[in-house]
């Protein structure tokens, strides 16, 4: 962040936000099948909690996921804003209410979504901001975004804790940012 603050925001959503709740909640296949790639460098990945009538209060959160009863799949619909690295990003954790009938901290769950590859996902052009400007902040909504139960993140309705939780390491990425700025 001495040199350029956007690479900054980018390496650190990326591993803060994306690689290191996959590491610390993931399951063996989970980590096998996304972490070397995002390890090497080869996909980028983002982290969508914050939404355009919540903002970043995850008790707000209105996306949502209804189990499919058939399939097991989940179908996750509403959208997330000021995504970081979503516009050219590979994977996010996404959160959404899988539970209406307990409050959030009870009732969210973590995804892995496939940004590029997945029928229902819409990523909107950068949203222009003051500063740090390289850096991707989107839009990105899902409509009936079909997840399998293989991209759930932890365990069903324990999402708040795992955005919470990484949060807590996304702060001092966020510090380090602003010693490198400063």
């Amino acid at each position: 962040s001495k040199v350029c603050g956007t690479t900054g925001v980018i390496v650190s959503a990326h591993t803060s936000l994306c690689a290191a709740p996959i590491y610390e909640n993931g399951t063996p296949e989970q980590k096998a099948k996304y972490l070397p790639k995002l390890c090497s460098g080869e996909w980028l990945g983002a982290f969508g909690l914050t939404e355009p009538g919540a903002g970043t209060d995850a008790q707000g959160q209105q996306t949502f996921a209804k189990q499919d009863p058939e399939t097991g799949d989940w179908i996750l619909n509403g959208s997330k804003i000021f995504t970081t690295n979503s516009g050219f990003a590979d994977v996010c954790i996404v959160f959404a209410l899988t539970d209406r009938t307990v409050p959030a901290a009870k009732g969210l769950t973590a995804f892995i979504v496939d940004l590029k590859h997945t029928p229902g996902v819409t990523v909107s052009e950068n949203i222009e901001r003051m500063g740090i400007r390289a850096a991707s902040n989107c839009i990105v909504t899902y409509d009936n975004v079909r997840v399998t139960p293989d991209r759930v993140l932890g365990p069903v309705g324990k999402g708040f804790k795992i955005a919470m939780m990484t949060l807590d390491g996304g702060r001092i990425g966020i510090a380090s940012q602003a010693l490198g700025l400063g």
